[in-house]
């Protein structure tokens, strides 16, 4: 009986693996039916929501992307190559369609009977490639980073940029001085300390665990020392509440704040949110976010509850939460995949995704975005305030980099705009960029500017 139920265990998790991970295991640029099928199949074109044409085979099989290089460098990451380089991008991590894959028995059949090649699915995506040159254009020069923009209401995910880029044309200069990067997707790959952004989750947290916080007051000197080390900023706040520490960024009030609450009730919430999740989205690939959950030390706790310490996220992941509560509390999955269309011009169902999940009662992400609001009309995001009557919720973050802060600090923005006619969420993250109200928030009106413009 014990043998039985191993064995039965032992199919179960067979069962699940590959359907979980079936996907990923076929879209493995070292899955040898990827090369073999490249010499029998024609693989499909690559299309932006508007019709743009991105990537396309010619008619002696090679792969071919669009003439602009200002174009292939925008969405480089999100295409991919040819040589499965880029293991993540449309070109290797849907190959399933691409190559023909997913086509059935009867088009098998069909195509057969009247002698013509096997071709496989043609890809619209949901990304703009002109929103993606646009702000390959604006980020800072020289620097690395990414910016996500997705619509908050569908989950499809209108701009995916990475920097630095690389051109699938060329990609001698990639490979040769690999240690820059450019084949990395920061957007989804990139770990970084979130900073001064984690006091949404933080916050969060405290709405949903601690009493009485409308008479919440902290009287900000500049220093909090907790265990042995002080939490400390560039000069004191005065007397805080909640929502004035939220809009000025106090780092003292929100380690203070993580006492009351205990990596327990913190880390409960930061799960909801995403962190340490694995994340099985089926259009895309998302390194998980991490919290630590172990309990170890009080000033481990409070440079977790600013982002700082051992709390990783990705930019991809910080824009679902500025999506989630736009939402009212309501995560969504992130959609690349707008149409896959097969050779004889049917349409091929998309991938399953999950029903949004509430993470959050909408009571508290509707606090969250008033004082969201808060930190754009008074706070440290005002240079991401736009005119016209759109209304711009969001956070500004300065993360360290090195213990001695003898490197310049990660400038991150996640917000989005409040306008039903305008669901655009953002976020931008410039490596080393300095200042996030000063560098990152600046970039991200620019970009939801340019949203608006477009009429995504």
């Amino acid at each position: 009986m014990l043998m039985l139920a191993l064995f039965a265990l032992m199919i179960a998790y067979c069962c699940y693996s590959v359907y979980f991970y079936g996907g990923r295991w076929v879209a493995n640029p070292h899955n040898p039916r990827i090369s073999s099928q490249k010499q029998e199949v024609i693989m499909g074109t690559v299309r932006d929501r508007d019709g743009t044409v991105l990537a396309y085979t010619d008619g002696t099989g090679a792969r071919r992307y669009h003439n602009s290089r200002d174009t292939r460098l925008a969405v480089s990451q999100v295409v991919g190559d040819s040589g499965g380089k880029v293991s993540t991008g449309v070109d290797t991590f849907h190959a399933q369609y691409m190559l023909g894959f997913r086509s059935s028995i009867f088009e098998r059949v069909g195509d057969a009977i009247t002698n013509t090649p096997q071709r496989g699915d043609d890809i619209t995506l949901t990304i703009s490639e002109r929103l993606s040159r646009y702000i390959s254009e604006q980020f800072p020069k020289g620097k690395r980073g990414a910016v996500v923009v997705l619509n908050y209401k569908t989950g499809e995910i209108l701009s995916m940029v990475s920097m630095p880029q690389f051109d699938p044309v060329n990609l001698s200069s990639a490979l040769s001085d690999e240690a820059a990067g450019a084949l990395i997707n920061r957007a989804t790959q990139g770990l970084y300390p979130p900073g001064s952004t984690f006091k949404i989750v933080t916050m969060a947290s405290a709405l949903e665990n601690l009493p009485d916080l409308e008479n919440f007051a902290f009287d900000c000197t500049g220093y909090y020392p907790v265990g042995n080390y002080s939490v400390t900023e560039s000069s004191g706040h005065g007397v805080q509440s909640l929502s004035d520490a939220f809009a000025n960024s106090c780092n003292t009030t929100f380690a203070a704040l993580s006492q009351d609450l205990g990596y327990t009730m913190l880390g409960q919430t930061a799960e909801k949110l995403g962190f340490n999740e694995n994340f099985m989205f089926g259009d895309l690939i998302v390194y998980n976010s991490s919290y630590p959950i172990d309990d170890l030390s009080a000033e481990d706790l409070a440079w977790s509850s600013i982002g700082q310490g051992r709390v990783l996220a990705t930019p991809m992941h910080m824009a679902l939460i500025a999506s989630m509560i736009a939402n009212g509390g309501v995560m969504n999955e992130p959609h690349l995949l707008r149409a896959i269309t097969t050779a004889q011009g049917g349409t091929r169902k998309l991938p399953g995704s999950f029903i949004g999940t509430r993470v959050l009662e909408e009571s508290v992400a509707k606090r969250l975005e008033k004082e969201m609001i808060r930190v754009i009309k008074t706070g440290t995001g005002g240079r991401a305030a736009l005119s016209d009557g759109y209304v711009v919720a969001g956070k500004t973050g300065s993360a360290e980099a090195s213990n001695d802060k003898s490197i310049e600090t990660h400038a991150w923005f996640v917000g989005y705009i409040t306008n039903d006619n305008a669901p655009y969420a953002i976020c931008v993250l410039v490596e080393n960029g300095g200042s996030g109200g000063g560098v990152a928030a600046p970039l991200a009106r620019r970009t939801l500017q340019k949203a608006i413009n477009l009429g995504l």
